[in-house]
C-alpha cells in the first residue's frame, strides 16, 4: 500500500498556492514577502491617488446653474449646458407659468467644463430678450409715440400678458377715438375669450368663439359705412329678396310707381335704455341728368329706426317712389344717400334709368 502524503499547511509570509516557497528566514523570502505586500496595497493606493486628483479639479460652483428669475434665457441654451455638463444627456424641467428659467450670467459655462461653452457658441444659440427689456421697450415706445396705434397696442398686449387690467384708459387718451374704440374693441375681446377658457378649457367651440364674433360686430360699426346694391325693382319682401327692374327702361310721360331697393353694411346697432339694439339711418333720393349732373327731381328724406333684441348682420331699405311723367327722354342717375345718425358716417350708390319714347 502506497503511503499517503498529508499536505503541509502554508508557513507564514509563504503566498497560498505558490509551490516551492523559500525557507523562512532568509533574504528570498524577505524579498518574495516584501514583493506580495507592495501588490497586495497598490489598488488601494491607485484609488487614494484617484481621489485625491478629483478632489483637486475645479468643479462648477453650485451657484453657476442656480435657476433666478432676473436674467432670463432660452430653454434651449439650458439644455445645451445641461447636456454637456451630463456628458450629453440634457435633461430640463418645464419651468412654472410666469416664471422665466435661466443659468446665472456670471458663471454661465464653467471653464472646468469647455465643451459646455463650445456647445452654446456652435449651436448658435440667440438668448432673447429678458421679459422687463420688452416691457421697457414696448413702454418707452407708447410715450415716444402716443398717437402710434401700433405703440399703443404692444403695449396693452403686455399689459394683458401681465394680468394687467386693459385697456389702460390714461394710456391711450392720445389716441383718436376711432383708434380707442379699436384698442378697447380688441382688449375687451381677448379679455373675455381667456377667460372664458380658464373658466372652462373644454366648452363648446361655437361659444370658445363668441367674444371674437363679439368683437366682429362691435367694430363693424367703426367701419366706413357702405351701400353695396342699389336696385330698382317690382317688388321686396326681404333681405336679398327682391325683383329688379331690368333694364331700368320707361316710357316717357307716365309716372310709374317702383321700389327702391338697398342694402346698408357697417351700420352701427348701440343698446338703448330697453336693452335693444337702435339702428338709426336716413335715406335721400335724388334724381340727376347723366350728361350734365343737373338734379331734376328729388323725393323726401326719410328717417328709419329699427329695433331689435339681437345685433342685425344683414339690413335692407324698400322703398316706393313714384317717378314723375315730365322727365324728358334721355338717361338718368337714381343717387341713393344713406346716412348713420349715430356713428355719423355718410354713404351713396347710383343706379342708371332711361327714360324713352312709346
Amino acid at each position: 500500500m502506497a503511503p499517503t502524503t498529508q499536505p503541509t499547511a502554508p508557513q507564514q509570509g509563504t503566498a497560498p498556492g505558490i509551490a516551492d516557497a523559500p525557507a523562512p528566514g532568509t533574504a528570498e523570502a524577505l524579498a518574495k514577502r516584501a514583493a506580495t505586500y507592495a501588490q497586495s496595497v497598490e489598488p488601494m493606493v491607485q484609488k487614494r491617488s484617484a481621489r485625491q486628483r478629483t478632489n483637486a479639479t475645479e468643479w462648477p460652483d453650485p451657484d453657476a446653474l442656480k435657476l433666478t428669475a432676473q436674467d432670463p434665457a432660452p430653454s434651449s441654451e439650458l439644455a445645451q449646458t445641461s447636456g454637456a455638463l451630463s456628458g450629453g444627456r440634457a435633461e430640463t424641467q418645464p419651468a412654472p407659468p410666469n416664471t422665466s428659467v435661466a443659468v446665472s450670467a456670471e458663471k454661465k459655462h464653467p471653464a472646468a467644463h469647455p465643451e459646455a461653452e463650445q456647445a452654446t457658441v456652435e449651436g448658435t444659440v440667440v438668448p432673447a430678450p429678458p421679459a422687463d427689456a420688452l416691457t421697457r421697450k414696448f413702454a418707452q415706445r407708447a410715450r415716444d409715440y402716443p398717437q402710434d396705434l401700433s405703440a399703443q397696442l404692444e403695449d396693452e398686449m403686455m399689459r394683458f400678458l401681465r394680468d394687467e387690467p386693459v385697456p389702460d384708459v390714461q394710456a391711450i387718451a392720445s389716441l383718436s377715438a376711432e383708434d380707442r374704440e379699436l384698442i378697447s374693441a380688441i382688449m375687451d375681446s381677448l379679455t373675455n375669450f381667456r377667460g372664458a377658457l380658464r373658466a372652462d378649457n373644454n366648452m363648446l367651440f361655437s361659444r370658445k368663439i363668441r367674444p371674437l364674433l363679439e368683437l366682429t360686430d362691435r367694430v363693424r360699426g367703426q367701419a366706413e359705412l357702405s351701400v353695396p346694391t342699389v336696385a330698382l325693382c317690382n317688388w321686396a319682401h326681404g333681405f336679398g329678396l327682391y325683383e329688379p327692374i331690368d333694364p331700368a327702361r320707361f316710357v316717357a310721360g307716365k309716372e310709374h310707381k317702383v321700389v327702391v331697393y338697398c342694402e346698408v353694411e357697417n351700420f352701427l346697432s348701440q343698446v338703448n335704455e330697453k336693452k335693444q339694439y337702435e339702428t338709426r339711418l336716413t335715406q335721400d333720393v335724388v334724381l340727376y341728368t347723366e350728361s350734365t349732373g343737373l338734379e331734376v327731381w328729388k323725393d323726401k328724406k326719410l328717417t328709419y329706426v329699427d329695433l331689435a333684441r339681437a345685433r342685425r348682420h344683414d339690413f335692407f331699405i324698400g322703398r316706393v317712389i313714384t317717378l314723375p311723367a315730365n322727365l324728358t327722354i334721355g338717361t338718368y342717375l337714381l343717387k341713393v344717400t344713406i346716412e348713420d345718425t349715430q356713428a355719423r358716417h355718410i354713404a351713396e350708390n347710383t343706379v342708371p334709368i332711361e327714360i324713352v319714347a312709346q
